[in-house]
């Protein structure tokens, strides 16, 4: 039986530090790395990944039904994160692609405890601080002066698997009050994570913060605009660990501008990689870092295990991926390996 190749695509951290990931797939398939531009364009990637068994993706480039379709080898994609957005399910579903992801509870506890180190270093302004000491302005300290989390109210824009557990830190560690939103969770949920359940527009006009917590989908791309920025508390927090392109980015850059906003922490950028010559980045009340959320010990060992275990599935013992973000493929997926 042929080896199948396994392309591991734009993942700077896939095997770099946990070896034996790789050292367990190359028993059985032959990899090749490959590191294409964000914004390639589909044909491109698609000469370069055509030949491709089995794909582990990054959150880039984007896996459109244009590249899929000249996959005809093409019978497992996993994704090294959790979200999916860069990945045309309903295409890949229909060409009897599996497409996988790392289960939640991988990357839960990381990324909620970056999006509260977000909120913290935001509230307290803690680069500021430690930039003006390096610049030998230590006498500054005088204009940083910022806002205790204790007894504040703060909302979570997705009580799912990490908004929960961002709950939990802030309600217990913290004693904030959390109201949260979300249509997909029960309203009898809400209480087990110290929250209370409000509307959107009851979240956005009540809250001192706002961290989202949700996934990039046709119904929360730009959710929040002008409107939505202008009925915010001023001085309020943002914090967005998720995607970039969950907010107007010329609504937000403006309201900061302005002043209508306390801060925005984000860990995402629409368009990213971004350097500093971005119009966020330029920003004295915007902290920006490079998609570290799950960038923990513990968080990149699992996701790379998940993938490690998805391809051996597969491959070696000719089943199915475990977490599958199309599922319904299981009804044509066609027999292209086994």
């Amino acid at each position: 039986m042929r080896r199948p190749i396994i392309s591991i695509v734009n993942s700077s951290t896939f095997g770099k530090h946990f070896k034996e990931h790789v050292k367990t797939i190359e028993r059985f398939s032959d990899i090749q790395h490959i590191t294409v531009p964000s914004d390639i364009a589909p044909d491109d990637l698609a000469g370069k990944v055509k030949n491709s068994n089995g794909i582990i993706a990054s959150v880039t480039p984007k896996f459109t039904r244009k590249v899929l379709e000249q996959c005809k080898e093409l019978v497992l994609l996993v994704r090294h994160g959790i979200g999916c957005d860069n990945v045309d399910l309903q295409a890949a579903t229909e060409l009897g692609i599996m497409v996988s992801r790392v289960k939640g509870l991988v990357e839960r506890e990381a990324v909620a405890e970056y999006a509260v180190a977000l909120l913290i270093s935001a509230s307290r302004l803690v680069p500021q601080g430690s930039q003006a000491v390096k610049n030998g302005h230590w006498a500054e300290r005088y204009r940083m002066i910022g806002m205790e989390l204790r007894g504040k109210t703060i909302g979570i824009i997705g009580l799912g698997n990490i908004g929960s557990r961002s709950a939990e830190i802030l309600s217990k560690g913290f004693h904030a009050n959390i109201i949260a939103s979300d249509p997909y969770i029960e309203k009898s949920r809400f209480s087990e994570f110290n929250a209370k359940k409000v509307g959107l527009n009851e979240l956005i006009s009540s809250a001192h913060a706002i961290l989202f917590h949700c996934p990039l989908t046709a119904e929360t791309q730009r959710m929040i605009g002008k409107d939505q920025l202008a009925a915010m508390q001023k001085n309020v927090v943002l914090v967005n660990t998720c995607r970039g392109e969950l907010l107007d980015e010329n609504a937000l850059y403006d309201a900061l501008m302005k002043g209508l906003l306390g801060a925005y922490a984000t860990d995402v950028v629409e368009g990213e990689p971004i350097n500093g010559g971005h119009r966020l980045a330029q920003l004295d009340n915007v902290i920006i870092t490079p998609h570290l959320g799950g960038y923990s010990w513990e968080s990149l060992q699992g996701m790379g295990q998940t993938c490690v275990d998805d391809v051996v599935s597969v491959f070696q013992n000719k089943g199915m991926a475990g977490e599958l973000a199309n599922p319904e493929v299981i009804q044509n997926v066609y027999r292209k390996w086994h």
